[in-house]
Order: structure tokens, then sequence, then C-alpha cells
């Protein structure tokens, strides 16, 4: 009878022991290298107590087809329409604003990223996924329906306030329900998603065109986006997040979540910073705005249009973080996130890695057309690298942290092949072998995937539960604002070196009309007389170069950037190692002690 009760008291009692054996481990190890001082190891060990077990897969399967269908929609629309682009301003007679088609949902995706990440607090993440499935279809339909180039526009901006949610509100989905350790894995499995969505994208909407005309080639995307509103509403997003949740301990947030039970409509909608909403779009979509013309309108800094831009922009920073600081109760971007370490290297990594892959998107084809002489779709193949090897990176980059733990050195190498990728391609001339080209955008691309799907795991790592929506929303603003810098600096730049080298070069009667054409219309290059044809290469190569070293040092900047982030373990690898050794003794224990008191087993 003695020996039974010992035996119930270790049972009942080595869970709490274990624990307190497990938090004085975390507490007395030496921090890892990059990693806080002492004085905030306590705030690393709550969270990493608090990460998620990982879900059953009648939990898990249903969410990732929810979140995957409009993962693939948003990548189909990005490819389709740039096929469509051509055909779209031909029908209007409107080429001169073609480039706003993806200009204007860029700067819509930009804009309303953050404020997604903040409602999905606020309203939960369902109705916030409903709420950009929605914008995104409205959009896409008007778009098929538009009667002016002027609509057609306005209605890609509306599919571009969709757009940012569906990014965000999936990210946030996903860290909600899959540990950290195997975040990156599912990240990677997404990124395949939204692959094979890009690469059907284009055939589908070239056929489409071709058949039916461009309208059909949005009005197909309906169907689809009506599917993910379907399936979106009927899995609640936010009852399995609690279910997978509850056996966690309760954060402060979760705190008064459960004291505001059932709270009213108006009591969230008063919780939404409207106030640094407006401001964040004021200040974002003029500041992209006048980049943006910098580069599609060949507009200059002397511009009074682009002035007036600026200026504006300047007064809605100033206006949006006075807002945030002093006066929104749930900013929008709380810049205490941004004065942490990892938030703020994370932030400025993403930024110049959006400058640099989207200003390579942008230019790497042009070296192809204009130097090369290739054709389009020629030049198209040489971007076949880039997307392959993303692909790889991404699953590679989840594998590894799931099996080590650790995305430090691993983020770092990654984004040293992106220096070393892009110093290849800013040394081209006119006569580098072929076999460079091919070769020289692979490790751009792998580097590109790898620190992409690293630091959002190191993100999400370095905060807490109940700031993971917004920080996600804050990582797609950095992104999506270096996309639109990528492209608009990197074309003003070409754009700049090219018209004085042409200068340079050309000279006669008829030499700005030629001087005009070649800027806007590289095909024209071939059919040129043999002596401008050869400088008008010799000044797209000039100018290129340029543009390549432009996005070398992007690069440079995001290798420095990756120094900075902290390389703490992930929670479900440090706890996992360490409970699995603790149940190993346990089980040890319980046997000699079950064989003390029964000697005939």
């Amino acid at each position: 009878m003695a020996s039974t009760t010992t035996r119930s008291a270790a049972h009942e009692q080595t869970p709490l022991l274990r624990h307190h054996r497990a938090q004085e481990d975390v507490a007395t190890a030496q921090p890892p290298r990059g990693s806080r001082s002492s004085s905030d190891s306590a705030t690393r060990t709550q969270q990493q107590q608090g990460d998620v077990p990982f879900p059953p897969y009648r939990i898990l399967l249903p969410i990732l087809f929810v979140i995957w269908v409009p993962v693939f929609a948003a990548a189909l629309d990005s490819t389709i329409v740039a096929v469509l682009v051509s055909s779209i301003a031909s029908s209007f007679g409107a080429s001169e604003r073609s480039s706003w088609l993806g200009t204007s949902y860029l700067l819509s995706v930009c804009c309303f990223a953050p404020i997604y990440g903040r409602l999905c607090d606020i309203l939960g993440r369902r109705i916030s996924m409903l709420l950009g499935l929605t914008f995104f279809t409205l959009g896409t339909l008007g778009c098929g329906l538009a009667g002016s180039m002027n609509a057609l526009i306005a209605f890609r901006a509306l599919a571009g306030a969709g757009g940012g949610g569906l990014t965000v509100v999936t990210s946030t989905v996903m860290s909600d329900v899959i540990p950290l350790r195997s975040r990156g894995l599912m990240q990677g499995l997404t990124n395949i998603i939204f692959g094979l969505g890009s690469g059907l994208g284009g055939p589908i909407g070239g056929l489409a065109n071709d058949k039916l005309g461009w309208r059909a080639a949005f009005n197909l995307q309906v169907p689809i986006l009506c599917l993910a509103l379907l399936t979106s509403f009927l899995v609640d997003f936010d009852k399995h997040r609690h279910s997978v949740n509850m056996s966690l301990a309760p954060t402060a947030a979760d705190a008064d979540q459960l004291q505001q039970a059932s709270p009213t409509l108006a009591f969230k909608l008063r919780q939404i910073d409207f106030l640094g909403s407006f401001f964040l779009v004021l200040s974002v979509g003029s500041t992209l705005f006048a980049l943006s013309s910098l580069s599609a309108e060949d507009r200059t800094l002397k511009d009074m249009q682009v002035w007036l831009a600026l200026v504006l922009g300047s007064l809605g920073s100033v206006a949006f973080i006075f807002v945030e600081h002093r006066i929104a109760s749930k900013p929008i971007l709380p810049l205490r996130l941004l004065t942490q370490r990892t938030a703020a290297s994370v932030s400025l990594t993403n930024f110049a890695l959006a400058i640099s892959s989207f200003g390579l998107l942008y230019n790497y084809p042009l070296y192809f057309q204009a130097v090369k002489l290739q054709s389009a779709s020629q030049a198209g193949l040489h971007q076949m690298p880039y997307s392959v090897s993303l692909s790889i990176s991404s699953v590679l980059a989840g594998l590894y942290m799931r099996w080590r733990g650790v995305y430090w050195m691993y983020n770092l190498l990654n984004a040293a092949l992106m220096v070393v990728g892009s110093g290849i391609i800013a040394a081209f001339t006119p006569s580098t072998p072929e076999w460079i080209t091919w070769v020289a955008i692979a490790p751009l691309g792998f580097g590109t995937c790898g620190v992409l799907t690293c630091t959002l795991i190191a993100l999400i790592n370095s905060v807490s539960r109940s700031d993971i929506a917004v920080a996600t929303g804050i990582s797609y603003l950095f992104r999506t604002s270096g996309q639109v810098v990528g492209v608009a600096v990197s074309g003003a730049i070409l754009q700049s070196v090219l018209a004085n080298e042409l200068k340079r070069c050309i000279r006669g009667p008829d030499s700005a009309q030629i001087i005009d054409a070649i800027r806007h219309q590289s095909s024209i290059i071939p059919t040129l007389e043999p002596e401008i044809r050869e400088q008008a290469r010799e000044a797209y190569m000039i100018a290129l170069r340029s543009a390549f070293l432009f996005i070398l040092g992007a690069t440079v900047v995001v290798l420095l950037g990756s120094f900075a982030i902290e390389d703490v373990p992930l929670p479900e690898h440090s706890s996992k190692s360490t409970d699995s050794s603790q149940d190993e003794e346990l089980g040890a224990s319980q046997e000699q002690e079950q064989r003390r008191d029964d000697p005939g087993r």
C-alpha cells in the first residue's frame, strides 16, 4: 500500500518537477549566438513554452486547402495580368498608362497589408480573409466589365486592397496552427502552390486572350475566387486556432479577450485604427506614386507632380507616426516592434531583398532583348532557372529549420548567394557566354527564397503570439514597398543613363525620334542600321550595368541585415529535445520502481 502511494505521488508530481527543471535549464543555459542578453531570457522562455503543438491532420488539411486556394488565385492573377497588358492597352488606345495596371495593384497591396495584420486580431482571421477575398473578387470582376482604362486601373487597385489581405491572413493562419519548427516547411509548400499559379497564369491568360478576349481572362478567375469565399466561410480559422492553442498558458491579450466575452461589432469597430490607416495609405501611396512616376511616365525630380507627391507622403508619414505613438489604442504598426533587433533587421532585409528581386525581374529580360538581340520568348526562358531555384530553396529552408531548429547561419549563406549571383550579373557584357547567362541567375533565386523563408520564421519567433498577425503585416509592408521601389528606382536609373548614352552616341537630324523609339521599344534595335544598332546595344549595356549595380548594392544590404538577426532556437526544437530526454529518465525511474515493488516482473 505504501509503495502504491509512493508511485502515485511520484506520478502526479513528476510533470510539475519536470516543468520546473525545464525552466531552470532554460534559465541557466548560455544564450545562443546573436541572441539577446540574460535580461531578455525570461521573455524568450515564455515564448518557447507558448509554441503550438502540431495539429491533427483532420484540422490541418482543411485549413491548408482553404488558404492555398486564394494563394493560387492571387498568383494566377499576377501573371495573367502581365500577359494581358499589351492587349488591354491596345483595346483602349492607352498604351502610355498601361504600366499603372500593375502599379495600382502593387500600391494598394502595400498600403493595405499592415492594416489586415491588425484586423486579424480585432475582427478575427476568418472575417479578415472573407474581407480580403471579397475585395479581390469584386476588383477582378470589375476588371472584366470595365469600360475604360481609368475604370480598369481603379478596379485593379480594389483587387489590390484584397490581395494585400490574402498574403497576410494566410501567413497568420499558418503561424496560428503550425509549430515554428515545421512552419518553414509549410511555407515552402505554400510557395510551390504560388509558383504553380504563377506558372499557369501566363499560358491561361494568353489562351483566353487569343480565343475569347482579354475580359474572359479576368472573368474566368471569378469561379475560383467564389470557391475560395465559400471554403473560407465554412472553415472557422479562429475556432481551430483556439482549439490548437487551448493547452497553452494564456497571454495578456488572451486574458483581455476572455474578459470581453462576445464583444459587440461596435466595440470591435472602435478598436480599428482608422486614422492611422488613412495616414498610412496617404504616406505610402503618395511616396510610391512619386517613385513610380519617375520610371513609368519618364518624369524627373523637377516635375511639380512628383514634388507634391513626395511632400504629401512626408507629411503623411509624420502624421502617421504621431497617431501610432500618441493616439491609437491598437495601432496597425506598433512602433515598439521596430525597436526590437530582429524585427528591425528583418524589415530592413525584406525591404532590400524585394528591391533586388523585383529590380532584377524587370531588367534581366531586357539584357537578352536589347543587348543579345534575342526574342521575348527566349528572354523569358532565361528566367526559368530563377523560378526553379525559388521553389527548391523554399522547401530546403523549411527542411533545414525543421532538422536543426535554427536559421541564422543558413540565412546568412543564402544572403551571400544573392550577393554572388548579382555580382556575376553586374559583370555581364555583350559577349558574355550563353551558359553563364543561364547559370548566374540561379544563386540569386535560391538565396532570395531562402532568405524570405528564414526571415519570416525569425520574425515570428521574435514576437509574442499576440503580435504575430501585426508583425506579419509589417513584414509584407516592407516587402511590397521594396517591390515598388525596386522597379521604380532601377527603371529611373536605366532610363536616365540610357538617355545620356544615346544622346552621346547618336546625333543627326532625326536623332531625337530615334532615341525616343529605342528607349521605349527595344524590339526595334535589330531593325536599325548596323552602326546605330551597335551604339544602341552598347548604350543599353551601360544602362543595364548601372541598374544591376544598384541591385548588387541592395543584396549587400540584405547580407548586412542578416548578420543582425538573432539566432534563437525554434521553440518546438528546444523544448522537444529537452522533454524527450526527461521522458526517458522518467520512464526508466518508474520501471525500476515497479520492479522493486513487484519482483516477479
